[in-house]
């Protein structure tokens, strides 16, 4: 298992649930958002998704709950825990199966767009060297119905 994959995994219930989510301070509208992820200097350039939030996504999580969720894990500790006014911080570690993690993610959000910076450096295995790696994400609202046929991922 790589690292990006790895990293993707401890931040999945941030990342991929944060399009969907209704803020406790604003309600993300529903509609078609498009997704941006990059990881810098890794040369990959910018991977670009379209996600379509139903009305009933919309309703059903909140960005302070995701990350609530994700703050619970017995897993982690963390020293950082900022959310709300459009703005989140979060800083702490984990150690998931032996695999030691310091996570680092900021960001913004509002009804139709968020924003965020990740940067993780990872242990896969005691002795091992660390592996470090970036990650920035953005999702804005590009229309407010989805295409026919569209998925929700």
């Amino acid at each position: 298992m790589n690292a990006k994959t790895l990293a993707a995994g401890l931040v999945g219930a941030i990342t991929l649930g944060a399009v969907g989510a209704a803020f406790a301070d604003a309600v993300f509208l529903p509609g078609l958002y498009e997704v941006r992820v990059s990881y810098p200097g890794d040369g990959s350039g910018v991977e670009t998704t379209r996600e379509c939030l139903t009305s009933a996504e919309a309703k059903e999580e909140s960005l302070e709950r995701q990350l609530g969720e994700v703050l619970n894990d017995a897993s982690c500790q963390f020293t950082q825990r900022n959310i709300g006014g459009g703005r989140f911080a979060i800083s702490g570690t984990c150690n998931n199966e032996g695999f030691r993690s310091n996570l680092r993610q900021s960001g913004t959000y509002s009804p139709t767009a968020m924003t965020m910076d990740m940067s993780m450096t990872l242990a896969p295995v005691p002795g091992a060297e660390p592996v470090s790696m970036q990650m920035t994400m953005s999702s804005r609202r590009i229309a407010a119905n989805c295409p026919a046929g569209s998925d929700n991922d």
